[in-house]
């Protein structure tokens, strides 16, 4: 015959268990959910800062590269017409024969002048052309008289600057420089005049009025 009272107290303690094992099945998917929760948090953040990292650095890629771009602008800027125009005459009368030296003259005077001025005055095709020519010198030694362009280096000396208080910006130039044809060891002095107007802090109009060696 079944004991009532043994199975009351199977029964309850069957119930117990049942209930104890649903507890730490809830305490288990608890703790599941709550570190799925936080690798989804941790990853999320990563991914935020791992972003951030990267817009900062092409923000500052960007602003370097920009600012590489207009710092000569800005130099320009802080720079009066008088110091502007007195780097020009420098850069401009100044010219070394190689390669090296003739490019760094053509960007720096495309630096100081306006586009206009910069093609007006043929710099980038005068330096190809006096390129072209030191290397043809290097390999034969010949020079070529009939050309416009000649393997002539030069030197800045000093300039005088007046300013035109009629017109804004325009300077009357008397320059100095010497000239030492590559073939010759000594050189000779030239006096240059110039009517040069400027716009914006840059080499807008360059005209010369005469030429002589001195």
């Amino acid at each position: 015959m079944i004991n009532k009272k043994n199975v009351s107290l199977f029964v309850l303690i069957a119930t117990g268990v049942v209930i104890v094992l649903v507890l730490i099945g809830i305490f288990a998917v608890g703790k599941i959910n709550k570190q799925v929760a936080t690798n989804k948090a941790s990853r999320s953040q990563s991914i935020s800062i791992s972003k951030e990292r990267h817009d900062s650095q092409k923000s500052s890629s960007q602003n370097h590269s920009s600012g590489s771009k207009s710092s000569s602008e800005e130099i320009n800027k802080h720079m009066s017409e008088k110091e502007v125009l007195t780097q020009f005459l420098e850069d401009f009368s100044t010219v070394k024969l190689d390669n090296g030296s003739i490019s760094h003259r053509a960007k720096d005077l495309k630096k100081s002048m306006t586009e206009a001025a910069y093609q007006a005055n043929y710099v980038e095709q005068d330096s190809d052309e006096l390129k072209s020519l030191l290397s043809k010198y290097e390999k034969t030694k010949q020079i070529d008289t009939s050309n416009s362009t000649q393997l002539v280096s030069k030197q800045y000396l000093e300039s005088n600057l007046y300013l035109n208080a009629n017109v804004p910006g325009q300077y009357y130039v008397e320059l100095y420089y010497s000239e030492t044809p590559i073939y010759e060891q000594k050189g000779y002095k030239i006096e240059a005049k110039y009517e040069i107007t400027l716009i914006d802090n840059k080499i807008n109009s360059l005209e010369l009025i005469s030429k002589k060696q001195s």
